[in-house]
């Protein structure tokens, strides 16, 4: 059935003390996907990090951007031409297609307020979602510049946009590159107060192409954005989605959620302590790219269940912790564009 949905909803948003009201509008189209991590990209997105976060994590930027660029284009935003000098100064000696581009930005976190790519009758379509600083009461004045970055990308690169209502970060969206959207409840009601679980489906379901969405509920106290999904728990296949066998209590009723909501889906497990930054994982053309452990034979058994699912693909891993202390891994500042059909 063609569709053609604009002004699916009109949320007012409200994000401290100022309202944004954007509407869904979405390209009319007989069919419309979210492809899988797994699928072949154009390239591999990052902000560059602010001189405010500090030369440990440009320095996990930099180590980031030489695995990624052995195997793909990587596509660098700098905030203004000084943020790009201290990138470009790092980065002098690294191989491969490497490509900056000036677009203001706040932080580094492009996985939560960049582009999601979508397949829309045969063609790549960046959507911008709603960004507000992960509700945490500043206003546009902080994070708007976030919030328009993906209008800025697609003017650039000349692909079709369109814009979703919800307030929603990328960093809590898993798809499976078929049916079905995972996300974390904790994070939509937070971020979109008064809506009910119905309406924000009839959303994800649109925008994305899915038949279902998967919700999880629960998040570590000290996460700020209230749990992502992507630290939680990641499809890997179609049918199967890799959780940590951590024994934390969130882990186990993240497995029980998902077997309740999707028992025709297969969970498997990668051997991980809370602490370990690894599942926040970067999967790309011939390559993961993950934070490590610390400890050798973790590592070795978390690089053996990857490559149970990716046997083709080479793992690395590089240490994370100077942006793991601040809240997130490699997926979090990684941002995968996926190849036009």
């Amino acid at each position: 059935m063609k569709t053609s949905i604009a002004l699916i909803t009109a949320l007012t948003l409200t994000a401290g003390c100022s309202t944004v009201q954007r509407p869904t509008d979405l390209l009319p189209s007989d069919t419309r996907r979210t492809p899988a991590e797994w699928e072949p990209q154009a390239a591999v997105w990052l902000q560059w990090p602010q001189s405010w976060e500090g030369p440990e994590v440009e320095a996990v930027f930099a180590d980031i951007v030489r695995v990624i660029a052995q195997y793909e284009t990587v596509q660098l935003l700098a905030a203004d031409a000084a943020t790009q000098s201290r990138g470009e100064e790092l980065l002098a000696g690294i191989d491969g297609d490497i490509r900056w581009h000036q677009i203001a930005n706040s932080a580094s976190w492009m996985r939560d307020n960049g582009p999601r790519w979508v397949e829309v009758d045969g063609q790549i379509v960046i959507q911008n979602w709603e960004f507000d600083g992960y509700h945490l009461g500043e206003g546009p004045e902080v994070w708007g510049d976030d919030n328009d970055n993906p209008d800025a990308i697609a003017e650039m690169l000349g692909f079709p946009l369109e814009h979703v209502g919800l307030v929603h970060e990328r960093g809590d969206l898993e798809v499976n590159g078929s049916d079905t959207a995972m996300v974390n409840w904790s994070v939509v009601g937070h971020r979109n107060p008064g809506i009910t679980r119905t309406e924000a489906t009839a959303e994800f379901k649109a925008a994305l192409g899915v038949e279902r969405v998967i919700y999880l509920e629960g998040f570590d106290p000290i996460d700020i954005t209230r749990g992502h999904t992507d630290g939680l728990a990641r499809f890997v296949t179609e049918d199967t989605i890799l959780v940590a066998d951590t024994g934390a209590a969130l882990q186990q009723a993240v497995v029980e959620q998902i077997r309740e909501q999707a028992p025709d889906l297969t969970i498997a497990f990668a051997d991980l302590t809370p602490d370990d930054p690894t599942l926040n994982y970067l999967v790309g053309d011939g390559f993961v790219l993950a934070g490590t452990t610390g400890d050798a034979a973790r590592d070795a058994a978390f690089e053996a269940t990857i490559q149970g699912f990716y046997p083709d693909r080479a793992v690395h891993f590089i240490d994370v912790d100077a942006i793991w202390q601040n809240g997130g891994a490699v997926h979090c500042v990684t941002n995968d564009q996926p190849e036009s059909p």
